[in-house]
């Protein structure tokens, strides 16, 4: 697990509604993209920020298998994936990068959750929203 991380910034795609100061935010991270939300939002169509995405009530975080599942069957479970559940709701799998920070990424999206369980190498996750920090 990597402490010093060096990730492209997120794409903003789009803003709805534009010019209001809460919005919803599209973010591409070119492998994938997540609606997330912003305020105070100054952000537009075009506009870079920062890799690091932070949750809003978190339901479920946990290790996605145990080290002493099959190799196959860690493989299964710890592949990347995120799924949208309702309007900011997400449910997926990550690479923890950095278990005392709490450092998850999925799809190329660094999610915060300020810590995960020690020694997981993948977690499954599920959480009521996700916010850029603008």
């Amino acid at each position: 697990m990597t402490t010093s991380l060096s990730l492209p910034d997120l794409v903003v795609t789009r803003v709805d509604p534009p010019d209001e100061e809460a919005a919803s935010v599209t973010l591409s991270s070119g492998f994938g993209e997540v609606v997330a939300f912003c305020f105070p939002c100054k952000l537009v169509a075009g506009s870079r920020v920062p890799n690091r995405l932070f949750p809003l009530d978190v339901l479920t975080l946990q290790s996605a298998y145990f080290d002493d599942w099959p190799a196959e069957e860690r493989d299964l479970l710890g592949r990347d994936r995120l799924e949208r559940h309702g309007h900011f709701e997400y449910r997926g799998t990550g690479e923890v990068i950095d278990a005392e920070r709490g450092l998850v990424l999925v799809q190329g999206f660094l999610i915060d959750f300020g810590e995960v369980l020690a020694g997981a190498r993948h977690v499954e996750f599920s959480v009521t929203r996700l916010d850029v920090d603008r």
